[in-house]
């Protein structure tokens, strides 16, 4: 988990007097809830961001000593969460606010950000609604307003003319918010890619995803970013074939000549992209080694003609500090992907032993 840390410490070295709220939803990236959230709670950290109410569910499960944003829509029918002291709500439009307002006695207050859709067309209220949004929620006493925020839809590409709309239509909410002389409010509106391509628009805080992972969003890697996690397998069979065998389901390769092969103990049940059959590649020892055949539930197979490796050895799926080829940011974009998908489809069934030191 230094890698964390490392990384942690670094985006918040480059991000000014902005906070950090680190995004740890959907298994924290796939490393890992509970146990990123409690390494997250040493390193000084003032709020991370979740999307589900099962997620706030468990992270207040766990006691955590930072805020906790919920992006997602709130839910009504637990509302009991967003009174804890450290959760924040987040207002996607007004009628979040009457059913607030009639569901709530004056004695209960819950924390509050409004999200504005400045031009994604997802979550978040109307640039038309927003003053009538804003003036509600100062007006009632069931609401503390802590923020305002929006969501750049093209962060992680500087040469989309949208984002400059975009942070455009929101420096004018904040400058209008300012000039009321509006006390205590945050802004907010950058993530990792926004972080690195739109640095002046820092404002109070920063939502960092995919970075703090030691992923970069802009699709080369980072030599200041750490990745986190290193996905790896182990041999569990080793085969000499001959020329013309078929192998695995479909008969989809065959050997073009005498070859050894080895099989490892991963498949798309544990979260290997279907895509990688006859495509993708595992890297041993800076070796890096194709996958033959098509990828199953539980085993692949590739090709180690030449190569010096053992039953129980393990190779690298993706991950490893050693080999810039196998950072998932060169093979997200081999396969036409992204890394989020890689990294969140890993399953429970995989072991995760966390390193700490």
């Amino acid at each position: 988990m230094k890698y964390l840390k490392h990384n942690i410490d670094y985006l918040q070295s480059i991000s000014d007097d902005a906070e950090l709220y680190p995004v740890i939803k959907a298994n924290a990236y796939g490393h890992g809830f509970k146990q990123v959230a409690q390494e997250i709670d040493k390193n000084n950290i003032k709020g991370v961001c979740i999307a589900t109410i099962n997620e706030l569910q468990d992270l207040i499960n766990l006691e955590v000593n930072y805020s906790i944003l919920h992006l997602g829509k709130i839910v009504f029918s637990d509302l009991s969460l967003y009174e804890y002291d450290n959760v924040i709500a987040t207002i996607n439009s007004m009628d979040d606010i009457n059913k607030i307002s009639a569901l709530y006695n004056e004695d209960k207050c819950i924390r509050a950000h409004i999200k504005i859709d400045s031009g994604m067309t997802r979550m978040g209220c109307s640039i038309d609604e927003f003053d009538d949004i804003l003036k509600k929620c100062l007006s009632i006493k069931n609401i503390r307003l802590e923020g305002v925020y929006s969501h750049l839809a093209n962060s992680d590409n500087k040469d989309a003319q949208l984002n400059q709309k975009q942070i455009d239509l929101f420096d004018r909410v904040v400058c209008k918010i300012k000039n009321q002389n509006i006390k205590d409010i945050k802004f907010h509106i950058l993530n990792s890619g926004g972080l690195f391509n739109y640095g002046n628009y820092k404002y109070d805080l920063i939502r960092t995803g995919i970075s703090i992972y030691g992923i970069s969003p802009l699709g080369t890697h980072n030599d200041n970013l750490k990745p986190v996690m290193e996905f790896k397998a182990p041999v569990v069979l080793i085969r000499y074939i001959n020329k013309g065998t078929m192998i695995g389901y479909g008969n989809s390769y065959e050997a073009k000549s005498d070859m050894n092969i080895a099989v490892i103990q991963c498949g798309y049940g544990d979260g290997i992209p279907f895509e990688y059959s006859n495509k993708g590649f595992v890297y041993y020892n800076k070796f890096k080694i194709p996958v033959i055949g098509r990828v199953s539930m539980d085993l692949i197979s590739v090709d180690i003609t030449d190569i010096d490796i053992k039953i129980n050895d393990y190779v690298t799926l993706w991950g490893s500090i050693l080999d810039t080829e196998s950072r998932l940011e060169y093979i997200a974009k081999f396969f036409d992907n992204i890394p989020y998908t890689f990294i969140t489809g890993i399953t429970n069934r995989v072991k995760r032993e966390y390193i700490y030191e």
